[in-house]
């Protein structure tokens, strides 16, 4: 499975592991069609093979983190996650969730982005999530990509000195990145 995931040849000395990827929580929300779109990202499902890794970079300038979803279809599967992803970012726009102390809510809006030249096919997003009603707004951005019948999504939280279009050519590099390991190892 560590074939599929990127590794440190691939991101380079300042990223380290920060363990595997958790599943996320069902959160009471306003929209349950548009919270099962992330947990649908991060769920077995009848995949056959699993694998994920979170990383961080902590330095003077920036704290950025990726984590790293494959997952590995029978037969039409990779093909049916990316179409129900594209079509989850196209429908839903922005909803809330129940935070983890009274009174607060997580805001959540999803924005379809240019999707890079990664595998078989891709689509890409960003969310950008407020806790509670003074907090800032936090982005991360996503893309999930078909290689054969490898599904791979990247989510890359960039820091809040990285430009927007900063963070989207960044994440395009990680998902070429991505893309010619899961390439090389099928």
């Amino acid at each position: 499975m560590l074939e599929l995931l990127l590794g440190q040849q691939d991101l380079g000395g300042d990223w380290q592991i920060n363990g595997q990827a958790d599943l996320p929580r069902e959160r009471r929300t306003s929209n349950p069609g548009c919270t099962r779109v992330e947990r649908d990202l991060y769920d077995a499902g009848s995949t056959s093979l699993v694998g994920s890794l979170r990383w961080r970079m902590r330095s003077t300038e920036a704290s950025k983190a990726i984590l790293q979803v494959v997952k590995v279809h029978p037969k039409q599967g990779a093909e049916a996650e990316v179409s129900r992803v594209r079509a989850s970012v196209k429908r839903c726009r922005s909803w809330g969730e129940g935070g983890d102390a009274p009174g607060y809510i997580f805001t959540l809006s999803m924005r379809s982005t240019t999707a890079p030249q990664a595998g078989d096919e891709a689509v890409a997003w960003r969310y950008t999530s407020r806790y509670g009603p003074a907090s800032p707004a936090f982005t991360t951005y996503n893309v999930l990509f078909r290689l054969g019948d490898v599904t791979s999504l990247i989510e890359y939280a960039p820091g809040t000195r990285t430009s927007a279009a900063a963070a989207e050519k960044e994440l395009h590099e990680l998902a070429a990145s991505a893309a010619a390991r899961v390439d090389e190892a099928i």
